[in-house]
């Protein structure tokens, strides 16, 4: 075995470990979404534990869900605009 299959195999390595550790924080990305989801949500809808689910609170509940996923879709698009606006500018100053 030379230093060409050793690099090679290094490099195929790197980068099955690099989308597992991607694959992995998108994973907690979400994970931590959710629980914030959960908390905000929860915290607004209910305002007494009760043995079942009311209907007003299902309702509230999904509302809420609604709203934070729009809201979040609206500035990750807004950012995401941002950063491509910008890119010409950047590409243009080296």
């Amino acid at each position: 075995m030379n230093f060409t299959e050793n690099s090679d195999k290094q490099v195929i390595i790197d980068d099955r470990l690099q989308h597992f550790i991607e694959t992995e924080t998108k994973k907690q990305q979400f994970q931590g979404l959710v629980h914030e989801l959960t908390g905000i949500c929860w915290e607004t809808c209910m305002d007494k534990p009760s043995p079942r689910l009311e209907p007003k609170v299902h309702k509230c509940l999904v509302n809420c869900v609604e709203r934070f996923i729009d809201t979040t879709n609206y500035i990750t698009n807004r950012i995401e605009r941002i950063a491509t606006n910008l890119q010409p500018e950047s590409d243009s100053i080296e």
